[in-house]
Parts: C-alpha cells; structure tokens; sequence
C-alpha cells in the first residue's frame, strides 16, 4: 500500500497543498486479503486506529483496519459545496416521489458502513454521500452507530458524487464485494480544474450475478433514468418540466409495483407538469422541505437538535432551505449546524 502519513489536525490551506503534490503521484492503494488492489485517486492517506477513528468528526472515504489506513478526499476544501449539494438535491425530489405515490421513503446521507471480521472487530469502513430506503418498514435500518454489515438491510440505492476522485478504482469495488443492490455515481456540472472522474453524468451501476454492470435506468425507482436523474440533481433555480414529468412517471410505476395511493388520492406535482408553481403549492412544498429536513436532522445528530431547528426553519424559504440541506451533511455536530442556520437569518 502507498505511504500514509500520521493523522493531524490540518487547515485548508495545508490540505490543498499536499493535494497539489499529490496529483502527479500514484494514488494511495489498499491490497485486500483475496489479492485485489483498490485504489484511491485524488486522496490523501492517514495512518488511524479504530479508537482514533470512532472519535474522528471529519469526512473521509474509506477505513482499512488491518493496516489502520483512513482515506480522505485530498482537496475537499474547495469543492465541498459543489460536492456536498447533490445528496440534499436527492433527498428533496425522492421525498416528491414518496408523497406522490403514498409511500415513505428514509434517506441515511453519510452513514458510516462497517465491516467487521468473525469476531465482531470492525476491518473496514467506508461513507457515502447517501443513502435511501425505499421500503423501510421492511428494513432493519442503521443505528446511531452505522449500518453494520450482517445486521442491518442494506439500502435500495447508494449515491457517490465524483469531483475530484474516481470511485469506480476504489470503493465501487467494496460495494459490488458487500452485495450493494444499486450504487449511483453523480459527477456534478460544475467545473473543478482537477475533476478525476470524467464528463458531468450520473452512471447507475446495478448487481447481477455478484457482479456490477451498468444500467441506463434505476431498478430501484422504477425507471428513473440515469440523464432525468443527472438533470434533476443539477438544477439549481428550481425543477423542469422535464423533471416534473420524470418524477410522475417514476411515482406511477412505484404506485403499480407496490399497489399504493396518492395521498388523499390527489397528485401533488401533476397540476405543475408545464412548470411553474402556485402560491399555495410553494408554501405546502416548503413545509414538505422544512419536515424533511428536521427529520434528516434528527437521524444525523438528535431529537433535540431536530427540534431547534424546527423553530429556525419557520422564517426560511426558497433557496435557503436547500442550504441548509447542505448543511446538515456538511455540519460536523448538531451545535455547528444551529449556529450556520442562525447566522444565515442574520
């Protein structure tokens, strides 16, 4: 495996510097006991014990127990916003689904995925950008402390945004080796001079026989596309028409799967096929965001936490909600989330 350096505290400045070196050098590697070699383009490579490792705050892609090897994003610093706004994206136009055909989906954002050995030692661990259940009455969901392999279900899609790394070297391997049903990879439009992964798309890759093979439209949400769905999670002054007729289609064809309803038999996004929303339509989605947005609160850090921000969302709407979305993953404690959210009102 490449070289890892002691972990530290570390300023943006320090970390975009050593990213900078990094570029022209091999990416950090991890070999697995069955001979493969994941690799780990535009990261950075931490020596981290599991103790070490369950107090740490900070975002990063993969654990590696047996050589304690933590792999971070080099250059987060300065993507993390274009990075970070895909997975509250996502959370907002499946919960349009959910509502549309009378089903309850939960989203898990960047729950730790733990690995652990025979006797219960966790070996790996890695985090994505979200998780979503789709059927989650079924499930056995993950706690405060993760989604345990061998305990919990596992979730119908994963999502990994790509900017300046490349997960199809590292941890698309890990998850086609878990048995992950559906794994989607968004790399945003937004431009980075060091983008790794390719031109701006979304690439869903679904299991077949232990294997990954890519798909043109999700399994899980019925025909989703993987073009409507890279369209969606780019659009920034609100949603298409086109997203609009996406989302419908998807909901009526999960409505027939499952054999669901609207609630109260009524369609909440068909009177806006042709785009545009009405006052009344607008206050009753944001209300929708505000809920959604406690509850991904809630899962991320506390009830309490979920319960003061609800007295703090009652002011915002439009595009400050969708901040706080960002926030909410980006946010290392409940405390950090609060103050952002308060300051914003300032």
């Amino acid at each position: 495996m490449s070289s890892t350096i002691a972990y530290q505290e570390r300023t943006s400045a320090e970390n975009t510097a050593e990213a900078v070196g990094l570029a022209a050098e091999a990416a950090p590697v991890i070999a697995l006991p069955n001979g493969e070699r994941l690799e780990f383009p535009g990261c950075l490579a931490y020596q981290m014990s599991l103790s070490e490792l369950e107090e740490y705050e900070g975002r990063y892609e993969y654990w590696y127990g047996p050589t304690e090897t933590l792999i971070v994003v080099a250059d987060e610093p300065s993507v993390s916003g274009d990075h970070e706004l895909p997975a509250p994206y996502l959370m907002q136009l499946v919960q349009q689904i959910a509502e549309e055909c009378g089903a309850h989906f939960v989203p898990f954002g960047t729950v730790g995925i733990w690995g652990a050995n025979e006797e219960g030692i966790p070996r790996i661990s890695l985090r994505p950008d979200q998780c979503l259940y789709l059927r989650p009455q079924a499930a056995r969901l993950p706690d405060k402390e993760g989604l345990k392999l061998g305990t919990h279900t596992l979730p119908d899609v994963v999502l990994e945004v790509d900017h300046t790394t490349d997960i199809r070297r590292g941890k698309l391997r890990q998850y086609e080796l878990w048995g992950f049903p559906e794994v989607w990879v968004e790399v945003p439009e937004a431009y980075t001079p060091s983008r790794r992964a390719g031109k701006p798309q979304l690439t869903i890759y679904v299991l077949e026989g232990g294997r990954y093979r890519q798909a043109e439209a999700s399994r899980a949400l019925a025909g989703w596309t993987a073009a409507e769905i890279h369209r969606a999670l780019n659009e920034r002054l609100g949603w298409s028409a086109e997203t609009i007729a996406a989302l419908l289609r998807v909901a009526g064809a999960l409505t027939a799967r499952w054999g669901t309803a609207g609630p109260e038999g009524t369609p909440r996004l068909r009177m806006h096929r042709e785009a545009g929303y009405a006052a009344g339509r607008e206050e009753g989605r944001e209300e929708g965001k505000r809920a959604l947005l406690c509850q991904q609160a809630a899962l991320r850090f506390s009830e309490d936490v979920a319960e003061d921000l609800a007295s703090l969302l009652a002011a915002l709407t439009g595009e400050d909600l969708t901040h706080v979305g960002a926030w909410i993953v980006t946010s290392h404690s409940g405390d950090e989330l609060l103050r952002r959210v308060r300051e914003s009102r300032a």
